[in-house]
């Protein structure tokens, strides 16, 4: 697994620059489904089936952009 930065835009239409978790393919392909989780304030969150991440702890969704 590694590392990445990526964009997200939360449900409010707030940018913002976070790491994700990505599997090897994603830096050929920077194919969404290979993001396997993302990390907001220190939260992991994994997706949904629909890309979308929702964090327990907030309750923001995010959205890869």
């Amino acid at each position: 697994m590694l590392k990445q930065s990526i964009y997200v835009k939360d449900q409010f239409g707030v940018k913002h620059a976070i790491q994700a978790t990505v599997d090897s393919e994603f830096v050929n392909t920077q194919s969404h489904s290979n993001i396997k989780h993302i990390t907001v304030d220190g939260e992991d969150i994994r997706p949904s089936f629909e890309m979308f991440f929702q964090s327990v702890s907030s309750g923001r969704i995010f959205k890869v952009i």
